[in-house]
């Protein structure tokens, strides 16, 4: 569910305890807006669906939860037990498949292309929750398993990029 409920504006102030840390972890690597940028297009869209959970039911709530959870299933670890490593290229699938073999469930894979060089990165590796916060296959989501090309390799990369792509 996405923009559920208008009635419930951002608060940036609310972030106060969490702005370092959001600042260091919760970036706008795919259009470079300001942190509050994101952060507020974050609450609007997944937010305000969220605040029915108990655990989720705050802005500080929902973004503590959300760094929690990007702790418990940081994706370079994940990768980096299935030998997958940053600054190579990989195929979509290898990439899906050591996101199932690590975590046991089935994820989905985002890419952009530099429309200057034509070259994909991995934009986006994404995990699905219920609504109890257990991680489940990610079966049915948008653009599940991928929108990567799956006849090019698409570029695990090393750091972000600072050029500008496009949507693949």
């Amino acid at each position: 569910p996405q923009f559920c409920n208008k009635s419930i504006p951002f608060k940036p102030d609310a972030l106060k305890s969490l702005k370092g840390e959001l600042q260091e972890k919760w970036i706008d690597v795919e259009y470079g807006r300001t942190s509050y940028s994101l952060w507020e297009h974050e609450w609007n869209k997944h937010g305000t669906c969220a605040v029915v959970l108990k655990e989720l039911n705050s802005e500080v709530k929902y973004f503590a939860k959300g760094l929690n959870l990007l702790a418990t299933y940081d994706m370079k670890n994940v990768l980096a037990k299935a030998s997958v490593i940053p600054g190579k290229k990989y195929s979509t699938k290898a990439i899906l498949d050591a996101v199932e073999r690590v975590l046991g469930k089935r994820g989905a894979v985002i890419c952009r292309k530099n429309k200057n060089t034509g070259e994909s990165y991995i934009l986006e590796i994404r995990i699905c929750f219920d609504k109890m916060l257990k991680l489940i296959d990610c079966d049915g989501i948008s653009e599940y398993p991928t929108n990567c090309d799956s006849s090019k390799l698409v570029t695990y990369p090393s750091k972000v990029p600072r050029y500008n792509v496009v949507q693949v």
